[in-house]
């Protein structure tokens, strides 16, 4: 994961290998990344394409701010 401090990476792969729903969340995190990929690659996009991309970006975006307040939140307890 992206834009994580040394502390926050350990957590997130302690909490991917132990935590089922956050590695779903992550799963679902990488999942959007690469079908995002697969859009920027092409030289012109439907306006259907553009909404999917707007609506996956939101997506990626609300499922990282709940991933990274689950790490805060982990950090905070230790």
């Amino acid at each position: 994961m992206q834009f994580l401090d040394e502390t926050e990476k350990m957590v997130a792969e302690s909490l991917i290998s132990s935590d089922e729903n956050f590695k779903k969340m992550h799963s679902e995190h990488m999942e959007i990344d690469k079908l995002l990929n697969k859009y920027s690659t092409r030289p012109f996009l439907t306006p259907e394409e553009q909404k999917i991309i707007k609506e996956l970006k939101l997506k990626k975006l609300f499922g990282n701010d709940v991933m990274k307040k689950i790490i805060k939140e982990k950090i905070a307890v230790k």
